[in-house]
């Protein structure tokens, strides 16, 4: 316990080795080091903010996690015995089947807290238990805590100022004041500590409260006393007495916790994607937003194209189309997917930093999941812009436009794998798109292009898409209606080399879009890999 700064967090994180940072002295486990992989295994790490996937029900969430953080041997009958039973005993049966999002502050802290008991770790550390929790529920959670502590099991909180009468529920305290410990001990030790700098707790008052305040003070003879307090709290003798005090009543062996197996790959994929499934169809508004712009822009690009004939404007008629559509849907295709990973990851990134699951488990999910989506909006979309102007709806042709919108996903994808920050995508998206665009063959014959930047046409999804589609819409007309022979494009491949397009070009492109494909989600998996380096949100 301590004031807001004093390092409650940054010590809770660096025991629990939850911190990404590098800190000097030991840490020792029954007097032993202990390394990141086995404290990971052996406790279990209440966070401070509670985030989650909040369209999963609290018994949802539960199921999941049992089934990702307990042993693979386990059988189905004892995971659901054991969820039932912290159910049970934390009080969650009236809210057990509530959405997460629906749920109080302590409701959520009771999830949160069952969540980490599943595969009973001996260790349970707690950051800022009560914050922002009534007295009530307050009160409520830290007796299960001490339930938990009975069974043998150590459970460590940090907690900032609770409310009179949780103090005394604690065994033992450690005070923090600017990084420095205060006191550690039993809380009669505390009262007897501060009653021999003459400061006594007056009566009817919260005593955290009280110790907070000596702490907290600005007064310079009170930061003199605890600057002494502090000196005796940390010698050498002192240090010893707590380690074997602690070493001689506490002992417990966490061997059966390093002989766990975690659940196999394909099975953590499976689990993680069915999760996506679930908040996917339950977000559902979103994705109906999503469709319903699209198909509103859809209906506008091609309702100047009403029933498009083939007569002697069909040049400029059908080329204006088909570059007006592949501009704006790569456009929107993009700038849709730049938010993939930019509101959930935050969850990930704590459940892969205490090792639920892999990186690669989320990314794969993630990746069948926009496949999925992208391909149904695909059809959908094409079918509406392809009735209205009226083409024939061939395999070939959508097809070829769902792979062009497949890669627009995984750039707007990368883009959000790699940058943290929404202004950091757009100024980096707006640098690409402004080269990319002007390289698409709307606005210049790419065969006048000089040689410098002939090739930077291939880094283009904007060429690449327009390309590929107008091979297939002119490369087999042989013959276009003209009144002015002098002026006139005679066929389709005459219509493709004035813009720069060559009609061979085709398998060469699509063989450049997989690879842009594969290349995009190989450096998005970097990016995030790169992010998962830093410290999670506790």
């Amino acid at each position: 316990m301590g004031p807001s700064g004093s390092g409650k967090t940054t010590l809770m994180a660096t025991v629990s080795h939850r911190t990404k940072g590098n800190f000097q002295g030991e840490l020792l486990l029954n007097g032993h080091p202990v390394s990141e992989e086995v404290m990971i295994k052996i406790s279990g790490f209440v966070p401070q903010q509670d985030i989650s996937f909040d369209q999963l029900t609290a018994s949802e969430h539960l199921r999941l996690m049992a089934n990702l953080k307990m042993d693979r041997r386990t059988t189905a009958g004892a995971r659901s015995e054991c969820i039932g039973r912290l159910v049970a005993e934390l009080g969650m049966g009236e809210f057990a089947d509530t959405t997460l999002s629906l749920l109080s502050g302590g409701e959520r802290k009771k999830v949160t807290l069952a969540v980490q008991l599943l595969n009973d770790p001996p260790i349970l550390f707690c950051d800022e238990i009560t914050t922002g929790l009534d007295s009530y529920a307050a009160a409520h959670v830290v007796d299960a805590l001490k339930r938990i502590a009975h069974t043998g099991k150590i459970v460590v909180c940090t907690i900032h100022q609770p409310a009179s009468g949780v103090f005394d529920k604690f065994d033992d305290v450690v005070l923090l004041s600017n990084g420095r410990l205060v006191c550690q001990g039993p809380i009669a030790m505390v009262n007897q500590l501060f009653q021999k700098f003459d400061y006594k707790c007056p009566d009817l008052y919260n005593k955290a409260d009280f110790v907070i305040s000596i702490l907290n003070s600005e007064n310079e003879k009170v930061k003199q006393n605890v600057d002494e307090m502090c000196k005796l709290s940390s010698t050498e003798n002192q240090i010893n007495i707590n380690y074997d005090l602690f070493n001689d009543q506490i002992q417990f062996d966490y061997t059966q916790h390093l002989r766990m197996l975690k659940p196999l790959w394909i099975t953590q994929l499976i689990l993680i994607l069915n999760r996506s499934i679930v908040c996917m169809l339950r977000n559902y508004k979103v994705k109906l937003l999503e469709l319903g712009t699209l198909m509103f822009l859809g209906l506008i690009l091609s309702m100047p194209y009403l029933n498009l004939k083939f007569d002697v404007k069909a040049v400029q008629n059908w080329q204006g189309f088909w570059l007006c559509l592949m501009t704006n849907s790569i456009f929107q295709y993009c700038y849709t997917s730049i938010i993939t990973y930019q509101t959930e990851f935050s969850v990930v990134h704590r459940e892969i930093s205490n090792n639920i699951y892999a990186l690669s488990v989320y990314y794969i999910s993630q990746i069948i999941i926009t496949f999925i989506w992208t391909v149904l909006e695909s059809l959908i979309y094409t079918y509406l812009v392809f009735w209205i102007v009226g083409i024939k709806w061939e395999f070939l042709l959508v097809t070829t436009f769902v792979i062009n919108m497949l890669i627009c996903r995984s750039y707007g994808s990368v883009l959000s794998a790699f940058f943290e920050k929404f202004e950091n995508i757009v100024i980096f998206s707006l640098v690409y798109d402004y080269l990319a665009v002007s390289l698409c063959g709307a606005y210049i014959s790419l065969g006048s292009l000089p040689s410098i930047f002939y090739y930077l046409k291939y880094f283009s999804i904007f060429f690449l898409g327009c390309e590929t589609m107008l091979i297939l819409q002119w490369r087999d007309i042989s013959f276009i209606p003209c009144f002015n022979v002098n002026n006139c494009l005679r066929n389709g491949k005459e219509v493709l080399l004035s813009y720069g397009y060559d009609i061979n070009r085709f398998n060469t492109d699509l063989l450049i879009l997989v690879t842009f494909y594969i290349l995009s989600y190989a450096f998005g998996y970097y990016g995030l890999l790169r992010r998962t380096k830093k410290q999670p949100a506790y």
